[in-house]
């Protein structure tokens, strides 16, 4: 309940506590020294307006409190002034769950999860483990059962290529100067190929068919050869100059007069 300044029963608990203080010989401020309580709840309770002490529950603590110092009944004042008592705080009942209820309700969640668990890693496990099959077991699976014999695959012959391989190209005539030499060269239709002063270094060559004859002077610094072989200029030799004919094969020959 609110307590009211105005209310009698209150100035008359007041007025008890003040006569009670004042028979003790203590001033409000001996009183407070005693009681640990400050003055101005001291002067509240003693001029009834314990409505600046605040709720019911200070109320009723601080009034226990200084009745018990001066000696004066504090139950007897409460009833006297009305003052509520406190109420205890109500709870609120809810359902209660055993203890072994409970162990068995984590217990059944571990076992599911462990479950779960085996179940997936369990089939990963085997599938990591499994051992491929050899190829030695997989070859003696394939072997032919006793008493059966096996057909030797029959071979396809070979064609022989009808291509006839090419033939070698007919040896080339060369020519290679080692000092100056005056040349000339005929085609076999008679038309001029080549026809001037050769130099140190110099080199012709022709192949077979296509030198149909030739005139070389200064023959003696002159190297000629025919498939890498040194030709013998000597049978058309006269001079120092050379004069002969080619054949189709590309070998110096006579010359027809």
């Amino acid at each position: 309940m609110t307590i009211s300044m105005s209310n009698d029963n209150t100035l008359a608990c007041g007025q008890r506590l003040q006569a009670a203080r004042e028979q003790a010989g203590w001033s409000l401020e001996e009183a407070s020294v005693q009681s640990r309580m400050p003055i101005r709840a001291l002067s509240a309770l003693e001029s009834g307006e314990w409505s600046k002490l605040g709720a019911p529950v200070f109320v009723r603590g601080q009034l226990r409190s200084y009745a018990k110092l001066l000696g004066v009944d504090a139950d007897a004042l409460l009833a006297e002034a009305d003052v509520a008592p406190v109420r205890p705080v109500e709870l609120i009942t809810r359902e209660h769950t055993p203890g072994w209820e409970r162990f068995f309700s984590q217990l059944g969640s571990k076992i599911v999860y462990v479950v779960m668990t085996l179940g997936l890693a369990i089939p990963v496990y085997m599938v990591a483990t499994r051992s491929p099959v050899p190829e030695q077991s997989q070859q003696a699976s394939q072997k032919p059962a006793p008493g059966t014999e096996l057909m030797p695959k029959k071979r396809e012959p070979v064609a022989a290529s009808m291509t006839s391989l090419p033939k070698p190209a007919p040896a080339a005539l060369s020519f290679e100067f080692d000092g100056e030499s005056w040349v000339q060269f005929y085609a076999p239709d008679g038309s001029t190929l080549e026809k001037g002063l050769m130099k140190p270094g110099d080199r012709r060559q022709f192949a077979a068919g296509q030198l149909g004859r030739a005139v070389v002077g200064n023959v003696s610094d002159v190297r000629v050869e025919r498939a890498g072989q040194p030709v013998d200029m000597t049978p058309w030799l006269k001079s120092n100059v050379a004069r002969f004919a080619v054949s189709s094969d590309g070998s110096p020959v006579t010359a027809a007069e």
